[in-house]
């Protein structure tokens, strides 16, 4: 058996989910059932392990249009590799429909994410449009939560039969010896990722504002993009600048963050799974998130939930964290004990499994 990975979450992402999620299945899976079409990338996840020969396309300089030059080259490489035929069956990586000729009826498994590109979250037609053509070819699809399963089966006209949910896993965390020392020196609340709308960030912001004047040496950090025009000035205006910070973290780095942060929050209104909960619980980090989408499904009786709709919930949570040293000892414990029940090496093993039965 022989599975074909394509190239287009490599090339478009050097940091996300979506890749993280590729690069920690197929590595766990057996060395002789799995390649991939992919060829420029600047994509981490892949080079730290070693997935492919990669060739990196000006690293370090963005510049509009850049991700449409790696794409459409690296559609190239991938038709080059599929009319060859040597493979079983295709995974693709994203929903651009490129292949489906290419691949001359051979099984095609889609993992779903969740519904941003249909909702008024983050709509895009001409991602809805890529999604619904591949979920109607696809021979498997994957929803990486039952909360993204009932989401994509109330947008799309899909075969409830060809769906199967296979959650993500979480890595033990590892920190090199040397690195006892806190990145942040003062107490903090973490808050990672990206900032866009539908993570409700604005919301979070307003709660931490709305207690902050009673416990001044605490900070919020941020990862990822530097604060934008508009968020420095909601900070001002909240009275808050001087103390959000954002920090730039490799893997080592965020790991150590969980691990030294007073606690996470995750007030996103939704997402296909969060896996930030995940490596929080997994750092033995207490975790304060919504109560929205399938965080439940993630987090069980391991977090603290709000309303990620009502600021004066937020804040009474994050009050209630920042208050309570033995909720936060109770809810790290918990989380732990939570975080250990998802693997990758069971993630991939499912994902194999799947891949047989389409032989």
């Amino acid at each position: 058996m022989r599975v074909l990975f394509d190239h287009q979450i490599f090339s478009s992402q050097v940091f996300g989910g979506v890749s993280k999620y590729f690069a920690e299945v197929i590595h766990r899976l057996p060395d002789n059932c799995w390649d991939i079409s992919a060829w420029l990338s600047n994509n981490e996840y892949a080079r730290h392990l070693g997935l492919f020969e990669m060739t990196p396309f000006l690293p370090g300089r963005n510049f509009r249009g850049k991700g449409r030059i790696m794409a459409e080259l690296g559609k190239l490489h991938s038709l080059r590799v599929m009319r060859r035929g040597e493979f079983d069956m295709v995974h693709q990586t994203n929903f651009d429909t490129y292949l489906f000729k290419a691949i001359k009826g051979k099984p095609m498994i889609t993992t779903y994410d969740d519904t941003n590109f249909v909702t008024e979250y983050d709509y895009n037609p001409r991602m809805k449009r890529l999604q619904e053509e591949s979920l109607r070819r696809a021979d498997a699809i994957i929803a990486v939560s039952e909360n993204t399963r009932r989401d994509m089966l109330s947008h799309f006209d899909v075969d409830e039969g060809k769906v199967t949910v296979i959650h993500h896993g979480i890595d033990v965390p590892k920190i090199p010896a040397g690195l006892e020392a806190r990145v942040v020196h003062e107490p903090y609340i973490l808050y990672v990722g990206m900032r866009h709308r539908f993570k409700n960030f604005t919301n979070f912001i307003r709660g931490f504002g709305a207690i902050a004047a009673r416990y001044p040496g605490l900070k919020v950090v941020c990862t990822r993009s530097p604060f934008t025009k508009e968020e420095q000035e909601l900070f001002t205006h909240l009275g808050i600048a001087d103390r959000m910070q954002v920090v730039t973290a490799d893997e080592v780095t965020l790991n150590r963050l969980y691990r030294d942060a007073m606690f996470f929050v995750f007030p996103s209104l939704y997402e296909g799974f969060g896996m930030p909960i995940l490596e929080a619980m997994a750092n033995g980090c207490p975790t304060a998130i919504a109560d929205a989408s399938c965080f439940p499904e993630i987090g069980g009786d391991a977090s603290l939930y709000f309303d990620p709709r009502d600021v004066d919930s937020i804040a009474h949570a994050l009050e209630t964290m920042v208050q309570d040293d033995s909720l936060r000892q109770d809810l790290a414990r918990k989380g732990l004990e939570r975080s250990a029940l998802f693997t990758w090496q069971r993630t991939a093993d499912r994902h194999l499994e799947l891949y047989k039965s389409l032989i």
